[in-house]
Formats: structure tokens, C-alpha cells, sequence
């Protein structure tokens, strides 16, 4: 199977690994350096700037949980934003609807690095969330199978990914949907048991962001979902999760007191 190849090529302090399609390196990596934070508030959070034509998104990596208190955004290497890559572009040759990723820059440190993922942006795109909030019972119910169908194919090219949630899902103006963000994903056989991860984790967003998708998912679209997921991989999940549900949600409850602990987030 063809793999994309990366350069790897230096400008000062900065490293930027990509797809060969990038020519002024140090141009580049400047105006990505200093993003028009348009998308979202915050350290970290992905930001937008246009180079030679074309608009990109750059979003830097943070640990996640208690981790990201002690250590912030520095890395001892490189190899969450390189699997990224490589899953990304792995997707993309495989006719899988992601973002298309330029590449990743590293900002080398002392002893640590920082690092931050590139892409292009998705004009006129909106998230899964807001695209829920502004339609109607028959489309979310289309909705809730095209992604079924999604989850289906991401597993079967072998990709588990814990983290996937609404606005990860970008709808483009043509109604065509495309996945972002394979931060935490990693290349592996899935079982049973890591497509119900996946499904536990989005239905946890679901259940924490009720209120920005104009009112609960129904019990009709997550059934939707998950028949869409049984019907092809000849799999029983419905019955598996109906058992899990109480222990789940205890769970969930308990990282949410530890985020309020840590961070002092508040519960929506």
C-alpha cells in the first residue's frame, strides 16, 4: 500500500516535516507561528493564516488530563504529531473524507519540543454540533447513519480513534463530511471492545454539549447510529452498551469532578 513520503527540512529553531508542498520554509513557518486566532480562544487552540494563496489551520498539541497541568504544551520528541501524519495521509490515500494535512512543525527547545499540526482549511465548513443545531429531525436521522457508515469504514482501514467527537466532523457546504484531529488515533486490528470506546466517547460529548445541538440526541438517532455500525459489521454493540450504560456514566461523572479539581471547569 503507497504511503505519502515527508520531508524534513530546518529554518532556525523550527523543524517543518510535510508533504513537499510547501516552497518559502521560513516563510511559512513564520505565518504559522503567528495565527490569526479566528477559530477558537485560547493557548493551543487552532488558528487560520493564509500563505501563497491558500488559507491553513495550525492547532498546537497539549497533553491531555492532569499531565497538561505539569507539563503544558513540550514534548520529549515528536512522535504524537508524526502518527498523526501518517494516519492522516494513510486516510486521505484510502479514499477516507479527512482534512488534508500540509504536515507538522516542531519548536525546538533546551531539552523539550513544542509541536503543531497543519492543514488546510475547509472553506465554508460547519462542525457536526452546529450543523445538528440548525436542522431537522429527518436530516439528523440521515446524519446519524452517514456517520455510522464512517466509523464502520474507519475501522475497517484500521484506525482506532478514542477521541473522535462532533467537532472533529466538519459538513461542507455540499452536505460531504470531513474528519479532523487523529491526534490520539493509532493503526491496529479493532475489536468489539475498541469500537465501543469509540462509541462511548461520543456519546459522553453528546451528553456533556446537549444544549448546542438544540435540545438531546434522541433515542431514535443514536439507534440510528449504532444499527447503521450492526447491520454492516454483523456485530451486536446495542445490547453490549445497554448493559455498560450505569457504569459509564459513573465513570464520566468521576472526570468530571477531577477536571473541576485540576482545572476548574464547570459542568455544563
Amino acid at each position: 500500500m503507497r504511503m505519502a513520503k515527508f520531508k524534513r527540512e530546518k529554518t532556525g529553531r523550527y523543524t517543518l516535516v510535510h508533504r513537499g508542498e510547501c516552497g518559502d520554509i521560513a516563510g511559512f513557518v513564520k505565518k504559522a507561528m503567528d495565527p490569526d486566532r479566528r477559530l477558537a480562544a485560547g493557548r493551543g487552540a487552532p488558528g487560520v493564516f493564509d500563505f501563497k494563496g491558500k488559507r491553513f489551520v495550525c492547532r498546537q498539541y497539549l497533553h491531555g488530563g492532569w499531565l497538561r497541568g505539569v507539563t503544558k504544551g513540550t514534548f520529549l520528541g515528536e512522535k504524537r504529531a508524526g502518527t498523526e501524519l501518517s494516519i492522516t495521509a494513510y486516510l486521505e490515500e484510502n479514499g477516507f473524507p479527512v482534512v488534508q494535512a500540509l504536515g507538522y512543525i516542531s519548536r525546538k527547545g533546551i531539552i523539550t519540543n513544542d509541536l503543531f499540526f497543519v492543514t488546510l482549511f475547509v472553506n465554508d465548513a460547519r462542525d457536526l454540533v452546529e450543523y445538528l443545531r440548525t436542522s431537522d429531525g429527518r436530516d439528523r436521522l440521515r446524519m446519524a447513519r452517514k456517520v455510522g457508515i464512517y466509523f464502520f469504514m474507519l475501522g475497517q482501514l484500521g484506525i482506532y480513534h478514542p477521541d473522535l467527537h462532533l467537532k472533529n466532523v466538519l459538513v461542507d457546504p455540499s452536505g460531504h463530511l470531513v474528519f479532523l484531529d487523529f491526534d490520539k488515533a493509532q493503526r491496529k486490528k479493532l475489536t468489539l471492545d475498541d469500537y465501543e470506546t469509540m462509541f462511548w466517547r461520543l456519546d459522553r460529548y453528546i451528553r456533556k454539549y446537549g444544549d448546542e445541538l438544540g435540545g438531546p440526541v434522541t433515542d431514535r438517532e443514536r439507534l440510528i447510529f449504532l444499527r447503521t455500525f450492526e447491520r454492516l459489521s454483523g456485530q451486536k454493540i446495542i445490547s453490549r452498551m445497554a448493559a455498560d450504560r450505569g457504569r459509564k456514566e459513573s465513570s464520566a461523572r468521576l472526570g468530571w469532578f477531577i477536571d473541576r479539581v485540576l482545572y476548574n471547569r464547570k459542568e455544563p
